[in-house]
């Protein structure tokens, strides 16, 4: 597939509107989930530059661990959510080398929390098999700046 049509899905990255709360980063890249790509279990957005993938996937954790279990989530309940996540980056690589471009490699793989996401509360709940993981964590208001060192990305301004 060309990249300028990719471009076309260039859109600004932000949080899922969750309890009336919008959060949105001052910098954009491809809408892939609800975007270019049309089926389930893949990332929020991507980002390409020469061969490489960027994936980024936007969640508000502390919603989901405060609002979504009765009382504290068991170890099952919090390895559902995570198992979920870790499989829309490998669906979202495979999608891509399928879909774009079979040389794309996984370059960089971000977890994107919500700015007022409490670390205390997230170290507590966070499975230590995920936290191991070659994924980097983030909020909303730091993502731009980690894309910011890629200056060949596509959907750069």
């Amino acid at each position: 597939m060309a990249t300028s049509n990719l471009k076309s899905f260039c859109a600004q990255i932000e949080q899922a509107k969750n309890r009336g709360e919008e959060e949105k980063a001052d910098c954009r890249a491809i809408k892939f989930d609800g975007g270019f790509a049309k089926q389930n279990a893949v990332v929020d957005y991507i980002e390409l530059f020469e061969q490489g993938l960027i994936m980024i996937e936007m969640k508000d954790l502390q919603s989901i661990m405060l609002n979504n279990f009765n009382g504290k989530p068991t170890e099952v309940e919090l390895g559902k959510v995570f198992k979920n996540m870790i499989n829309k980056f490998k669906n979202t690589l495979a999608s891509t080398q399928q879909e774009i471009n079979d040389q794309l490699i996984s370059v960089s793989n971000y977890l994107v929390w919500k700015n007022n996401t409490d670390i205390v509360l997230m170290d507590r709940y966070l499975p230590a098999e995920f936290r191991n993981r070659p994924y980097q964590i983030c909020k909303t208001d730091e993502i731009c700046e980690k894309l910011s060192a890629l200056n060949t990305r596509l959907c750069q301004e």
